[in-house]
C-alpha cells in the first residue's frame, strides 16, 4: 500500500486501534502490574498513527518550500492553548517552527525536527522525521507532562552541514531567548524502527545523558554509546543549554534505509514507540526530582 488514500486508511484504523488499547489496559488493570511499556501502549499506537497520517498527507516536508503547510498541519493536531507557529526568513527560504507550552516553566523541552531531506525520490520521512513527530503530537494530546514540545524544521541540509545548511530551526530555537537557559532539551529522532536500538549522541550534555540512562534502566530499554552525532542538539550545546540526543541510527541492514524510499511507515511500531514514551515519562519526573 504506497498512496495516500491507502496511508490515510491505515491511520484511521491506528486512530481505533489506541482506543481500543486504552480500553483494554483499562480492563486488564488489576490482573498483573503492567511494565512501563504497556502502560505507554495508548500512546505509543496514538504516535503511530499521527506518523502515518503526516506521511500520507504531507509526505514532502521539505524546508523552505513546505514549511508552513507542513507547520499548520502539526499545529492543528495540538491543542490550541500554548500553540505557536514561529516562521521566519532564511536564506534558504521561509521556514517554521512549531511551540506547544501550557505550563509556566516547563522541566524539559522535548524536540523532533519534521521536515524532509530534499533530492530524494518517494523519501516520506517516516522513522526519521514523522515517528518521533507523531510522539511528540500524541504526549502532547494527552497533556499531562510538565514541558514544552518543539517541532523544528530545517534540520536536513541541502548540500552539507555547515553554518547556513541544516539545523536551522534548532539554531532559531536555541536564539530565541523562548527557553530559560537552565531547562534541558532532549531530541528525539528515528525511534519509531521496529528493531529499537537507540543510542545516546556523545556530544550531548554528560549530566543530561546520565538521566537519560537512568531513565532507560527503569524502564528496561537498552541505550547504547553513540559517537559525535549532528542533530538537533548541537545549537542548544553551543547556546549553553544542556541538551541531549536520543536517536536510532540503525535503520535497516547496514542503516540502509536511512535517507531513501524505503524509509516508510510500515517499518514503524507503536511497541517502539511506547517503549521511548516510558523512558521520555520516567525521564520527565526524574528531572522534576532534580528541581522540584
Amino acid at each position: 500500500m504506497s498512496s495516500a488514500c491507502g496511508w490515510t486508511d491505515v491511520a484511521r484504523r491506528l486512530l481505533l486501534a489506541s482506543c481500543l488499547a486504552l480500553a483494554a489496559a483499562a480492563l486488564g488493570a488489576g490482573c498483573r502490574e503492567a511494565s512501563p511499556a504497556e502502560r505507554e501502549r495508548p500512546i505509543g499506537e496514538a504516535a503511530l498513527a499521527h506518523a502515518v497520517a503526516l506521511c500520507a498527507e504531507r509526505p514532502a516536508r521539505l524546508a523552505g518550500r513546505d514549511s508552513r503547510a507542513a507547520a499548520d498541519w502539526i499545529a492543528a493536531r495540538l491543542p490550541k492553548d500554548g500553540t505557536r507557529v514561529d516562521a521566519f526568513e532564511t536564506p534558504l527560504g521561509t521556514l517554521a517552527n512549531v511551540w506547544h507550552c501550557r505550563v509556566e516553566r516547563p522541566v524539559a523541552v522535548l524536540v523532533s525536527h519534521f521536515d524532509t531531506k530534499a533530492g530524494i525520490p518517494g523519501f516520506v520521512g517516516a522513522n526519521d522525521g514523522a515517528s518521533t513527530t507523531g510522539l511528540l503530537l500524541a504526549l502532547a494530546g494527552e497533556g499531562t507532562l510538565p514541558v514544552a514540545y518543539l517541532f523544528t524544521d530545517g534540520e536536513e541540509c541541502r548540500v552539507a552541514y555547515s553554518a547556513e545548511d541544516g539545523l536551522t530551526g534548532a539554531w532559531r530555537a536555541a536564539r530565541s531567548g523562548r527557553i530559560p537557559k537552565d531547562v534541558p532539551v532532549i531530541v528525539l529522532d528515528m525511534l519509531g524502527d521496529a528493531a529499537l536500538n537507540p543510542v545516546l549522541a556523545a556530544n550531548g550534555s554528560p549530566w543530561l545523558n546520565a538521566r537519560i540512562r537512568r531513565a532507560a534502566r527503569e524502564t528496561g530499554l537498552r541505550v547504547g554509546d553513540g559517537g559525535a552525532i549532528v542533530d538537533d542538539h548541537l545549537p542548544f550545546v553551543a547556546e549553553g543549554y544542556r541538551a541531549a540526543d536520543l536517536i536510532d541510527f540503525d535503520y535497516g541492514p547496514g542503516n540502509a534505509w536511512w535517507h531513501t524510499a524505503e524509509d516508510t511507515p510500515d517499518k514503524l511500531s507503536a511497541d517502539s514507540l511506547a517503549r521511548t514514551a516510558a523512558l521520555v515519562r520516567r525521564l520527565i519526573d526524574l528531572l522534576e526530582q532534580d528541581h522540584p
